[in-house]
C-alpha cells in the first residue's frame, strides 16, 4: 500500500468536506496549493520512473554481457574437454607403446645373456679339443666367432631399445603434463562459470525487483494524474459556489483545538512495531529517496485497530493498492487515516471515542496510520504515547 497515494486519495477526501462545509475563497485558495502539491509529485514520479527505466536497461546490459561471458566458457570448456579426450587416448597409446618397448627390451636382455652365456661355455672348453681333431677347432672357432657378433648384435638392439623406451617415457610425461594443464584451466574455467552464474541470478532477482519498482512507480503516477483532475473539478465546483455566494460562516473556530492539547497523549491505532517511519527515506534497490507521511506498523493479523482520539469518521472506502482504510475528522483540522484493514465496524459520520474499535487489521499484520494538520502531514510518533505501541 502506497502512503503518498493515499495522501492524494486523502485530499480529495478533504477537499470534498470543505466543500460539503461551504467554507468559501479560503478553501479555493487551499486546493489550488493541493493541487500544486499533486503537480509536483507527478513531475517527481515521473523523474523517479525514467530513473528505474535507466537502471532495468543497464541491469539488462550487464546480465547480456554475463551471458556472453557465459556462453565464451561453455565453448573454451567444450574445448578443453575435446582436448583432454585427444590426450587421453594419446596417453593411452604411449603407455601400450611403452608397455610393448619393456617387452622388447627384455627379450633382447635375454637372447644377448644367452648369447653370452654360450660364448662363455665355448671359450672355456677342455684344451684337449685343440689338439686331437683340427676339423673340431676350426668349428669351435667359428662357433665362438659367430656367437661374439651375435652377442654384439644383441648388445646394439638393447641400445636401441632403451633409445625408443626413453623417447616413449619421455613423451608420455609430456602428455600427461599437458593433460594436467588443460585439466587445471578446465577447472578455473568451470569455477568461473559458477561464479558468473551466480553474478547473473543476482542480476536478474535484482533486475524483477527494479520492473516491480518501476511497475508500481508508473501506477503511482497514473493515479496522481487522476487524482490531478479530480482535483481540478473540485476547484472548479468550489469557484462557482464562491461566485454564488457573497458570504459565509467559516467552519473552523478560531479558538485552540482540543486535539492539539493531547500532543504526546494519543493512544497507539494497534499493538505492533515500527517498520516505516515518518520522513524521507532511501529505496535499497533504486537509491531513490522518497517520503512516507506515516507510519507502518507490524503486528498480528486480525488485531483491533482504535481511534487514536475523539472524533468524527469523515470516511470509509476501499481502493485498489490502497485496501480499507478510514479517515477521521478531529475538530475540523486534523485528521486521522487508518488503512490496511480487514473488517471495518463504523460508518460515515458516526462518533467515536478515544480507543473505540473501528476495524480490525487485515491478514498481512500491517497498519499504515497517518496523522495530518489540514494539508501538511505530521509525525505520528511525536503525537502517540510511545507505551501504547
Amino acid at each position: 500500500m502506497n502512503f503518498q497515494r493515499l495522501i492524494l486519495f486523502f485530499s480529495i477526501v478533504c477537499c470534498l468536506n470543505l466543500t460539503v462545509r461551504a467554507r468559501g475563497g479560503n478553501d479555493i485558495f487551499q486546493q489550488k496549493n493541493e493541487l500544486q502539491k499533486i503537480k509536483k509529485e507527478v513531475s517527481k514520479s515521473k523523474k523517479k520512473l525514467d530513473s528505474l527505466k535507466g537502471t532495468e536497461i543497464k541491469i539488462q546490459k550487464r546480465i547480456s554481457e554475463i551471458d556472453q561471458k557465459l556462453v565464451t566458457n561453455k565453448k573454451i570448456i567444450r574445448r578443453l574437454n575435446k582436448k583432454l579426450k585427444l590426450l587421453k587416448k594419446d596417453i593411452n597409446n604411449a603407455e601400450q607403446n611403452l608397455q610393448s618397448q619393456q617387452q622388447t627390451l627384455d627379450l633382447t636382455r635375454r637372447r644377448y645373456l644367452g648369447n653370452i652365456r654360450q660364448f662363455y661355455f665355448a671359450t672355456h672348453k677342455t684344451p684337449y679339443i685343440f689338439t686331437n681333431d683340427p676339423n673340431e677347432e676350426l668349428k669351435l672357432n667359428t662357433q665362438i666367432v659367430y656367437l661374439a657378433a651375435l652377442a654384439n648384435f644383441e648388445s646394439g638392439n638393447i641400445s636401441q631399445a632403451l633409445k625408443y623406451l626413453k623417447k616413449t617415457i619421455k613423451k608420455k610425461n609430456e602428455l600427461s603434463g599437458e593433460s594436467k594443464k588443460i585439466s587445471h584451466l578446465k577447472q578455473k574455467k568451470e569455477t568461473s562459470t559458477v561464479l558468473v552464474t551466480t553474478q547473473k541470478k543476482r542480476q536478474e532477482k535484482k533486475l524483477k525487483k527494479v520492473i516491480r519498482k518501476k511497475t508500481e512507480e508508473a501506477d503511482r503516477v497514473l493515479t496522481l494524474e487522476q487524482a490531478a483532475r479530480e482535483m481540478e473539478q473540485i476547484i472548479a465546483r468550489l469557484q462557482k459556489e464562491a461566485e454564488r455566494r457573497k458570504q459565509s460562516k467559516k467552519s473552523v473556530s478560531s479558538g485552540q483545538s482540543v486535539f492539539a492539547t493531547l500532543k504526546g497523549q494519543l493512544l497507539a491505532p494497534c499493538r505492533g512495531r515500527i517498520i516505516v517511519p515518518f520522513g524521507y527515506s532511501v529505496d535499497p534497490v533504486t537509491n531513490l529517496k522518497s517520503f512516507s507521511s506515516g507510519v507502518t506498523i507490524k503486528g498480528k493479523a486480525r488485531r483491533q485497530v482504535i481511534a487514536v482520539a475523539t472524533g468524527a469518521v469523515a470516511y470509509v472506502g476501499d481502493l485498489r493498492g490502497y485496501g480499507k482504510f478510514v479517515i477521521i475528522n478531529h475538530d475540523d483540522r486534523f485528521f486521522t487515516t487508518y488503512a490496511g484493514l480487514g473488517k471495518i465496524l463504523v460508518r460515515p459520520n458516526e462518533y467515536v471515542l478515544a480507543g473505540y474499535k473501528l476495524a480490525v487489521a487485515d491478514k498481512s499484520g500491517l497498519v499504515k496510520f497517518e496523522l495530518r494538520r489540514g494539508g501538511k502531514p505530521l509525525d505520528p510518533v511525536k503525537w502517540i504515547r510511545i507505551d501504547s505501541f
